[in-house]
């Protein structure tokens, strides 16, 4: 009942937020304080619904009827979890958020994809979340029976979801978006081809997401590797500034960002986040009394601010910085960039002294490129 009390606390500031601005929005892209605002309202309406669920749960379990022992409990019990993930983490946190944003923003989708097309993706996430504390549970079942410590084999048990969403996913969201529109790609393609063998990576396979999205991002693979643009960057970008874009994606694939730093760095803080949850949060939970709560609630938050966000935030900001240098390198002047840069930034209606958890500012970024010295030979270090 507390925690459903708490559920209270959140969605009566965010209803009134979220109101408030789609009254005052006119259907255009919204300034940086509304669409901070359209946040704050939609996170916390999320974050309601979460414990309300949550709350709920504990009041009525709906907890399977497991009638197996041993190996097949712990599996039973992992896909149970990982369900309760998908619906909370997914479809809450990840997709209402989205939604309660653009609504009151009154903002169309970002994205035109079709329907048929986005319940395949949805499947193959949620076999995912399912999968994942399945297999982790079976990990630290094996791992009690041959009296192998937890700890061992948590760092494998919680990095198996991010890894499987960062190199598995995309290529099922995107392999089969268009490679062209009516808006050819065909030099970019081109001149992605010279680069990969200038870098000594597999080719790049190059896709379209129709839609607004202004932003563009490369991921790495077997055979090859995938690079998706944003419709809002086809229809405002000019070549140079694309060209751009796409050469600070690439450098993050020649450096190797994703696989050597970033999903450790998520490996480590998912270990130290279930760590401190298991320790010290859940503990709390248990006495179920409103101060408790609270405090409760107010450390899995902080926990999961230090550990998902500052924690890889300081190196995530350091590979910026990297990828632009080699960028600049690959382009041979730092110019295109630094349009590019400011484009975006304009785009999305981020004021270049904003940095966020990932991001350093733009305007961080400008100074360092122009701060460059004469570029030399392109190296992916």
């Amino acid at each position: 009942m507390a925690l459903l009390a708490v559920a209270l606390l959140f969605v009566l500031p965010a209803l009134p937020i979220l109101g408030w601005v789609r009254f005052k929005s006119g259907g255009g892209e919204p300034d940086h304080r509304m669409n901070r605002l359209a946040w704050i309202g939609s996170i916390a309406a999320a974050a309601a619904l979460a414990m309300g669920c949550i709350g709920a749960w504990q009041i009525a379990p709906v907890f399977p009827p497991f009638a197996r022992e041993g190996w097949q409990l712990f599996a039973l019990y992992g896909a149970f979890v990982g369900m309760a993930f998908y619906c909370i983490f997914r479809v809450i946190f990840g997709g209402l958020t989205g939604v309660l944003h653009r609504w009151s923003c009154r903002l169309p989708p970002e994205t035109d994809v079709a329907l048929g097309h986005r319940l395949l993706v949805e499947v193959c996430i949620l076999g995912g979340f399912i999968g994942a504390p399945t297999i982790g549970n079976l990990l630290l079942y094996f791992a009690h029976t041959l009296g192998i410590p937890f700890w061992f084999f948590l760092p494998l048990a919680v990095g198996i979801l991010p890894l499987y969403q960062t190199f598995l996913v995309p290529w099922v969201q995107f392999v089969r978006t268009p490679r062209t529109t009516s808006r050819t790609v065909a030099d970019i393609a081109a001149w992605l081809d010279e680069l990969s063998v200038q870098l000594g990576l597999p080719r790049f396979r190059i896709r379209v997401q129709e839609g607004r999205l202004a932003n563009a991002f490369a991921t790495g693979g077997l055979g090859a590797h995938l690079v998706v643009i944003g419709g809002g960057l086809l229809d405002r970008m000019s070549a140079a500034e694309l060209r751009a874009v796409l050469a600070h994606e690439i450098a993050h694939v020649a450096h190797g960002h994703v696989p050597r730093r970033i999903l450790p760095l998520i490996v480590l803080g998912a270990t130290l986040h279930v760590a401190c949850l298991v320790l010290f949060v859940y503990p709390l939970f248990d006495r179920d009394e409103w101060p408790f709560l609270l405090a409760g609630i107010a450390l899995a938050g902080a926990s999961g601010g230090l550990f998902f966000a500052a924690l890889p935030g300081f190196f995530m900001h350091k590979m910026e910085f990297q990828a632009d240098r080699l960028a600049v390198e690959l382009l041979g002047e730092g110019e295109p960039l630094i349009a590019a840069l400011t484009t975006l930034a304009d785009l999305n209606k981020h004021p270049l002294d904003t940095k966020s958890w990932s991001h350093p500012s733009t305007q961080a970024r400008l100074d360092a490129i122009r701060a460059l010295a004469p570029p030399t030979a392109a190296s992916p270090g």
